[in-house]
């Protein structure tokens, strides 16, 4: 990505920070997308006067308690440097680790429940320890705050399936999207 794009999408994001008061909330997984979308977020919000800095930018991270040590260790590191930086440059950053409840862990499942081990045709494992974990906290925001908006780092050409499914829920005239399943979520990708 050129200066120039980079410079674009950090304004467009500038913008939509600015224009309501509802709080944004980003997923980091540690890949690129994501780890992308972090970093623009980060510097978008380090480039505002500090009387603008006024709504809060979720960064959450999920800890699926089975992780190799090694990966846990930098996902842990990431975010304490994160959230002390932002601290030290005073942004409304806040760093969540979040962990699915004691029954949709992975040793309950597998062990207790007798799951398979994850695999291509029966991935219960993502859905368990990551997303029902993450939407729990979307749905707290939003009975807090009305609406939430949620902030991905998504390649609109990754495929056509994908640029599909964000065309169909794009509100005319915005850059945002509705979120297929969540009501009170809008999406900007």
């Amino acid at each position: 990505m050129d200066e120039n794009r980079i410079n674009a999408v950090l304004e467009d994001m500038k913008q939509i920070y600015l224009q309501d008061s509802r709080p944004w909330i980003i997923g980091l997984s540690g890949g690129k997308d994501s780890t992308c979308i972090a970093q623009l977020a980060y510097t978008m919000l380090s480039s505002l006067p500090e009387k603008d800095r006024v709504k809060p930018i979720y960064i959450l991270s999920a800890d699926v308690l089975v992780e190799s040590p090694p990966a846990d260790y930098r996902r842990k590191n990431v975010c304490a440097l994160i959230a002390k930086q932002a601290e030290i440059d005073n942004l409304p950053i806040e760093v969540e680790t979040l962990r699915p409840i004691l029954t949709e862990t992975f040793w309950v499942n597998l062990i207790g429940r007798g799951y398979p081990s994850p695999n291509r045709w029966f991935r219960w494992c993502t859905d368990r320890m990551k997303i029902r974990p993450m939407n729990r906290f979307v749905y707290s925001k939003i009975k807090e705050n009305g609406e939430v908006i949620l902030v991905l780092g998504v390649r609109k050409a990754e495929s056509n399936n994908r640029k599909r499914t964000i065309e169909r829920y794009e509100i005319s005239g915005t850059k945002l999207s509705q979120h297929s399943e969540i009501t009170g979520a809008l999406v900007y990708s």
